[in-house]
């Protein structure tokens, strides 16, 4: 069973996506170690710690990746015959729906705007806003995707769509996500295209530094914030990097923290639990101020309360120890009954990377270690699924 796992191309696309997050990390310890400064978050921050302590810190920012690709092996040789149909036809209409809704409330009421003021609409429309807002309309979209025909027109309209409210709420990481999904589902086509056009694929790969940059400076200007005039190499190995790694922002926990410990010890021993919750139900649930609220306000103000910064699962467990031995251990456990919900849900729907699918959304949110984003992707795809069943359930009522 395991020889034919490895066989199949959605198992090779999965190692790729892995590798981005690992090599990341991998740069970031060598950005520090090489400049003497930290990356991502921290950019330019003395780093202070032993040799040592950064290698143990990189090996405990790689162990989550690591471990959760086993967790997806484990899950890639199992076998499941009840899942839930996906109608295609009726996904197509309700996602590009969800997708337009976000587009016209956001233009109208600036909502989802990332760093940004909370946005203000009428009363009789928050309620609807807040409903619409539970239906994710990034898993559906990426969902979407994966499953529609290669060449379906509707999937390219829902790509447009889908950067058009990227570029609204000043949030460029969409073409991460579309890049790991097309990587995914179009794997064999790409790796057939870099093998056969070296010369186009070397011109792209020296284009996109600039292309990254110059997205980069966009975000700036969509959140009115100053661009940052970096070297090339430094905005690669410094900025670029450091984004798809949480390895500077673990290893600041371990540098200061004493300040960390006066924070922590403050708060809730349920804060992580908490937070969890705040996922699903609202951040009335959530513990105030966040883990990473107090990373941010470490060289911040704190009167930002809508800005955070990523400790990584590695950092959040670091924050956890240094709670308490017992917070540390139940955070510990949650995280992994976190990941084993993420492949059990997306496995309730029948399509054929619900598995690989699970994966990508998990190793971003590996990346943040913020507990309310894995809750609120699980409560996103249990949405989903509920969708599709009663449709699915609907439909055979009226054919009866």
């Amino acid at each position: 069973m395991k020889s034919s796992i490895k066989c199949e191309t959605s198992y090779k696309s999965a190692k790729y996506l892995v590798l981005i997050f690992i090599v990341s990390a991998l740069l970031s310890y060598s950005y520090s170690l090489i400049t003497g400064r930290f990356n991502g978050d921290f950019l330019g921050r003395p780093v202070e710690l032993s040799n040592f302590v950064l290698v143990v810190n990189l090996f405990c920012s790689l162990l989550p990746f690591y471990i959760t690709w086993h967790i997806y092996k484990k899950y890639k040789s199992k076998k499941r015959n009840k899942r839930i149909y996906i109608p295609m036809n009726f996904f197509g209409f309700f996602i590009l729906f969800i997708l337009v809704w976000h587009i016209v409330v956001t233009l109208l009421f600036g909502v989802g705007v990332m760093a940004a003021p909370p946005y203000e609409a009428p009363h009789f429309i928050k309620p609807i806003i807040q409903i619409m807002n539970r239906l994710n309309y990034s898993i559906g979209a990426l969902l979407y995707i994966l499953v529609s025909p290669k060449k379906s027109r509707v999937q390219f309209l829902v790509v447009f769509l889908f950067i058009v409210i990227a570029f609204l709420r000043a949030g460029l990481g969409v073409f991460l996500y579309l890049g790991m999904v097309f990587l995914i589902k179009y794997f064999t086509e790409i790796k057939l295209f870099v093998s056969r056009r070296k010369i186009t694929v070397l011109a792209i790969l020296l284009i996109f530094p600039f292309f990254v940059s110059g997205l980069y400076d966009l975000r700036s200007e969509l959140r009115h914030d100053p661009n940052e005039d970096l070297p090339l190499l430094h905005f690669l190995f410094g900025r670029l990097t450091g984004r798809l790694s949480s390895v500077s922002d673990s290893a600041i926990i371990l540098q200061e923290a004493e300040y960390f410990k006066e924070n922590m010890t403050q708060m809730d021993d349920y804060y992580f639990q908490k937070q969890a919750l705040g996922g699903v139900f609202g951040v009335k649930y959530m513990p105030s101020p966040r883990p990473e609220q107090i990373l941010f306000w470490l060289y911040c103000s704190r009167s930002e309360m809508n800005v955070a910064y990523m400790p990584g699962t590695q950092g959040a467990l670091f924050l956890s120890y240094i709670k308490s031995h017992y917070t540390f251990i139940i955070n510990l456990i949650t995280y992994f009954v976190l990941i084993f919900l993420t492949f059990w849900s997306m496995r309730l729907l029948k399509f054929e990377y619900s598995n690989e699918f699970a994966l990508l959304l998990l190793l971003y949110v590996l990346l943040s270690g913020v507990p309310n984003e894995y809750s609120f992707q699980i409560f996103s795809i249990l949405v989903y699924v509920l969708v599709f069943g009663l449709y699915n359930s609907l439909k055979k009522v009226c054919l009866k």
